[in-house]
């Protein structure tokens, strides 16, 4: 175990990202893992990284946390550090203490927060003299109120077909490749993502890191989109190494829209469903199999399992690639 420099710039960076209200910066720093943490200061502020909109969210009511920080104390032991640091906040009643911990880990050559806890002692309204946004839910009906534009690509309802890659055993293949050619191998990976989407009438929403986001006004323009990706992701090779291997999953559903970003269940249930895929596998959601059933579209089996963070088992279908 040694004190860390590196790990004080990333919590220093983080902070003041916060404090100037700089939310790409801000969540830049926060690890997209789903076993991520964030524990804050009001009662209801106990987090995972599907509550990421809530955060930034709250960077824009706030327009940055008005908090003012001391020497920051960081340690790191191989892929894992941790630091901690204590800060005050300019409350309406006057200046507050508060404590702020972090837990990093190594992803791809960066180290990102896995867990966060801001310790004030009292809720948002007495520390900040404001409420903030505090869960997803809050969020879409903030959403909702605010009528976000839906025009466009996407049905006036809202209704839209997500379709989520992301590529299986991802950390493996960059230790095994090395840094610049994992990283030759994702742009291409997402170049070709881009060509297909497009070529299918779709919208890339994001990419990050292994992964992508799609969005389609059509089921079946999706699942074509898919199928078209299997086949010409697993062509791609680097020097000699196996095959990447890619899970598709997809779903169709209502999703809040704002900006360039997608809300609601409908997002964290296409991305469950895409974990549940395996490499060089499409699965679909039971809608979207009811949606292209009479396309021709040949599926392969189907089969019940539970996703996380929802409730019963769900039938999830892939379907054939020639």
């Amino acid at each position: 175990m040694e004190a860390s420099e590196e790990i004080r710039r990333v919590v220093n960076r983080f902070l003041t990202a916060g404090s100037t209200g700089d939310a790409d910066a801000f969540m830049a720093k926060i690890s997209e893992h789903a076993g991520t943490l964030v524990v804050g200061t009001d009662e209801d502020e106990w987090w995972h990284a599907d509550a990421a909109p809530v955060w930034r969210r709250q960077l824009e009511e706030t327009g940055g946390f008005p908090w003012e920080f001391d020497e920051i104390e960081a340690w790191e032991e191989g892929s894992v550090g941790w630091a901690g640091v204590e800060a005050t906040i300019a409350g309406p009643d006057g200046v507050v203490p508060m404590r702020m911990t972090f837990v990093l880990h190594l992803e791809r050559g960066e180290w990102k927060a896995v867990q966060i806890h801001f310790s004030g002692g009292r809720p948002n309204t007495e520390l900040l003299g404001q409420e903030l946004t505090v869960s997803l839910e809050q969020l879409e009906e903030t959403i909702r109120r605010e009528r976000p534009d839906l025009s466009g690509d996407f049905s006036a309802e809202g209704t839209v077909t997500l379709v989520f890659t992301d590529i299986v055993d991802s950390t493996v293949m960059l230790r095994r490749l090395g840094d610049e050619a994992w990283v030759r191998a994702v742009r291409r990976h997402h170049e070709m993502i881009r060509q297909a989407t497009e070529a299918h009438g779709g919208t890339v929403v994001e990419t990050q890191g292994d992964g992508a986001m799609l969005a389609f006004s059509s089921a079946r323009r999706a699942v074509a989109c898919a199928q078209a990706l299997q086949r010409d992701l697993a062509e791609i090779s680097v020097e000699g190494e196996p095959l990447l291997r890619v899970r598709i999953g997809i779903h169709t559903g209502d999703a809040l829209r704002e900006a360039d970003h997608f809300y609601g269940t409908t997002v964290h249930y296409a991305a469950r469903v895409a974990s549940s895929a395996l490499g060089g596998e499409v699965l679909v959601s039971n809608l979207v199999h009811d949606l292209v059933a009479d396309s021709g579209v040949a599926f392969r089996e189907s089969r019940e399992v539970e996703l996380k963070g929802l409730d019963g088992s769900h039938r999830l279908f892939a379907f054939e690639l020639a």
